[in-house]
């Protein structure tokens, strides 16, 4: 039922009450509310599966297509130079060691490679 329809049903009301209670209808009971006119009430009953598919992909397309764009132009996909080469490891080396014990421990007191 409209917010009118009440406010309009309350004024006939108010001029009844005045009319029992001896008031001419000349007797103003207040206008209809609201004054201004009915009030317009619009109700949506939801968008459909198929336009929220719709656009969630487009919304996926274009956040999509804008991580692209901003990526290419902090240059994401133009060729880079590759990677220094790091050279092989040298082949292993004989050493020769001199190993004392001092106070009862292992010390290395001398070492060079062997030629």
């Amino acid at each position: 039922m409209w917010t009118f329809d009440v406010a309009e049903r309350m004024r006939i009301r108010r001029k009844a009450i005045a009319r029992d209670a001896g008031l001419d209808e000349s007797y103003d009971v207040g206008p209809a509310y609201p004054s201004e006119g009915p009030q317009i009430v619009n109700v949506s009953n939801g968008g459909g599966l198929v336009k929220g598919a719709a656009l969630a992909a487009g919304l996926l397309l274009g956040g999509g297509g804008a991580g692209l764009g901003v990526a290419s132009l902090l240059g994401a996909f133009v060729d880079k130079p590759a990677a220094a080469v790091v050279p092989d490891t040298p082949a292993p080396t004989e050493w020769e060691i001199t190993v004392e014990s001092v106070d009862g421990e292992p010390v290395i007191t001398e070492a060079k490679p062997v030629e």
